[in-house]
């Protein structure tokens, strides 16, 4: 028996047994909840036309809902590259207020001395 579930506000529709178990559950509210980001991506048609037909199927209520649920699952797929970027992530973030820093410093006038 499929069944329909509601996440937050959000006018999501997935049914149960499309979307396998609760890891998926789970993956679809994180990925719902907090949109507060706004992201202007473009498409190939072929893309687009994926993303009209999980819409369509009603299994998302928006092609933002849709596409954040996929970005979500795409993070989630790979998040052992994402594990492994994070430590040098914010190495790369010091070495670079480290360098901005030395250039400010380089053409800054040198006050006269007294």
């Amino acid at each position: 028996m499929k069944k329909s579930f509601e996440i937050g506000a959000g006018r999501l529709r997935a049914r149960v047994g499309v979307l396998a178990g609760e890891e998926s559950k789970n993956l679809l509210k994180d990925a719902l909840q907090g949109r507060g980001n706004v992201l202007m991506v473009r498409l190939n048609d072929e893309a687009l036309a994926r993303i009209d037909q999980l819409v369509e199927a009603t299994l998302f209520g928006s092609r933002s809902e849709c596409a954040a649920f996929l970005i979500a699952a795409g993070i989630e797929s790979r998040k052992e590259i994402f594990a492994r970027l994070g430590a040098h992530t914010e190495e790369i973030r010091r070495l670079k207020e480290q360098l901005r820093q030395v250039a400010l410093d380089a053409i800054q006038p040198n006050p006269p001395e007294a």
